[in-house]
């Protein structure tokens, strides 16, 4: 990596670390205006790869994606769940102005929809875990990250699906699924967790498992339209998507085995 692109990243996360962890750590509506700006963001960098709807759909579609992550401190589910159902049904009746007036025969996309169920919904979470398990999460998928990185340029070998992502090495992804793995149990040891340190450290290897996988969906998502970051919103790391991709479908999983392992 070059120098200048080190610095880039060196200062992004020397400005934005501090700002996520008072974020995260104040809660309520700090927490959901800073969630809400990064849905917005990534949600315009998904429609910029995958199509875009059109200037006035694409604006309902952020300003859905605003209330689908406010709903989490103001509202609740009703209002989430309303605003996903507006988003579906906006898009296919503007289906019908096209059909009336040039006969168009392609179906709608539902790309409102798509977009907040990949971005806005699993952020939304974010706002009703505790900080501690906000930091969990966080903690893990960077692990996962951070792991593979470090694992695959030191070990290399072969690769896990070159055919979505040339780069990621099986190596890489055992190094990430390890990391994780060694963060939960510290966390297991070191919180007030209920799950014991094999149990955290099996819990964060699925996470991380899933989390890999949000990052090769990212990097399909990349390649089929061409471009090398998702945006350039954060200098030296690229657009918004690029530092979530794997923590969307982490939040999901979390959110799904925490009442089992006794963490909400």
């Amino acid at each position: 990596m070059p120098a200048g692109s080190q610095r880039q990243r060196l200062l992004t996360a020397a400005v934005g670390l501090p700002v996520l962890a008072v974020a995260v750590a104040a809660g309520g509506w700090f927490l959901a205006i800073l969630t809400a700006v990064a849905a917005a963001l990534a949600m315009r960098e998904f429609f910029a790869m995958t199509g875009r709807p059109g200037p006035v759909l694409e604006a309902i579609g952020l300003v859905l994606g605003l209330i689908v992550v406010g709903s989490a401190v103001l509202g609740g589910w009703p209002v989430a769940g309303v605003a996903l159902g507006l988003a579906f049904w906006i898009e296919q009746f503007t289906f019908l102005g096209r059909f009336a007036a040039r006969g168009e025969t392609a179906p709608p996309r539902a790309a409102l929809a798509a977009a907040l169920l990949y971005v806005a919904f699993p952020l939304r979470f974010l706002c009703l875990f505790s900080p501690l398990e906000t930091v969990f999460i966080l903690a893990v998928v960077m692990a996962a990250d951070t792991g593979a990185y470090y694992a695959g340029s030191l070990v290399g070998g072969p690769k896990v699906w070159p055919a979505v992502s040339p780069g990621k090495t099986w190596a890489g992804t055992c190094g990430g699924l390890l990391a994780s793995a060694l963060v939960a149990s510290v966390f297991a040891a070191s919180t007030r967790f209920v799950p014991g340190p094999l149990a955290l450290a099996g819990f964060g290897v699925i996470v991380a498992g899933v989390s890999q996988m949000g990052d090769f969906f990212e990097s399909a998502l990349k390649r089929a339209a061409g471009v090398k970051d998702s945006g350039t919103v954060l200098p030296g790391h690229g657009g918004v998507l690029d530092r979530i991709d794997g923590l969307l479908p982490a939040i999901l999983v979390y959110a799904a085995g925490r009442p089992l392992l006794g963490l909400g």
